[in-house]
């Protein structure tokens, strides 16, 4: 009698399985995700400041003070973020497979987009739609005197090892974030009742809101139109790989301005 009673529950809980993650379960995982993000960062901080603290001699009496004043200058030191991001997203990297494919719907690649090519068309049109982006935002910097973040140019002035920066920012980035965005939050929101429209807004929003503390909300405004971009390019070339590919381009035009600028 309980095996008949239970028959129900055990279909609809593999029907669920099959299925990409709801919504709420999508946003949900992307909240925990975020958070191991922001603790793994953080204990890595710590780790770096006490090495530097053990190897500074400092008495103990001072040793609160000077920790403090090292945490704070390797959170904007330009080779640990380089290294605190490398190693956060090799860590974060797996545990998004993990739960691609914990969903039987498919395999966990596919769930993130790593199944298919863009067709040569729309590898065209995304090309002259990012530089439409360029130019739109090289005028309106212009137009509204918007200068170079003092956070950025911070980094870039404490980096000793260039390369590292470069790994970083122009590969790892748009590896790591569009396997968070447009992979994994896509995939869930994209087969919900928000439908496609609903997963391009909510993350082209996610996208521009992490960047909250890198910019101003007039240069978050400007990267708004990139996120759409990229997240309907997702969409027409239904992979992950021309995400990608645009992400790289927009990082490496922002890492050779930030050099010109700076030389």
């Amino acid at each position: 009698m309980s095996t008949v009673m239970n028959a129900p529950q055990i279909d609809e809980t593999s029907n669920e399985v099959n299925k990409p993650w709801s919504a709420k379960a999508t946003l949900g995982l992307t909240l925990l995700l975020f958070i191991l993000y922001f603790v793994i960062s953080i204990i890595s901080l710590v780790i770096a400041a006490g090495v530097e603290l053990v190897g500074s001699g400092v008495n103990s009496e001072n040793a609160e003070a000077f920790g403090a004043s090292i945490a704070q200058n390797l959170a904007l030191d330009g080779d640990f973020n380089a290294i605190n991001y490398l190693f956060t997203a090799l860590c974060i990297s797996p545990v998004i497979f993990h739960l691609a494919k914990k969903r039987k719907v498919t395999t966990a690649s596919a769930y993130l987009g790593f199944d298919k090519l863009p067709s040569k068309a729309n590898f065209i049109n995304f090309n002259l739609a990012i530089l439409g982006y360029f130019i739109f935002s090289y005028f309106v910097s212009n137009a509204l005197a918007i200068e170079t973040p003092q956070s950025m140019i911070d980094i870039y002035n404490t980096t000793d090892y260039l390369f590292l920066l470069f790994i970083a920012v122009v590969i790892a980035a748009p590896i790591f974030e569009e396997l968070v965005f447009r992979g994994f939050i896509f995939k869930g929101l994209e087969n919900s009742p928000l439908g496609v429209i609903g997963a391009i807004f909510i993350t082209s929003t996610l996208f521009t809101l992490i960047h909250l503390g890198q910019y101003d909300f007039t240069i978050l405004a400007i990267l708004f139109p990139l996120a759409v971009i990229i997240g309907l390019s997702r969409y027409r070339s239904g992979g992950i790989y021309l995400p990608i590919y645009l992400h790289f381009i927009n990082n490496l035009y922002s890492a050779v301005h930030m050099y010109l600028f700076m030389h």
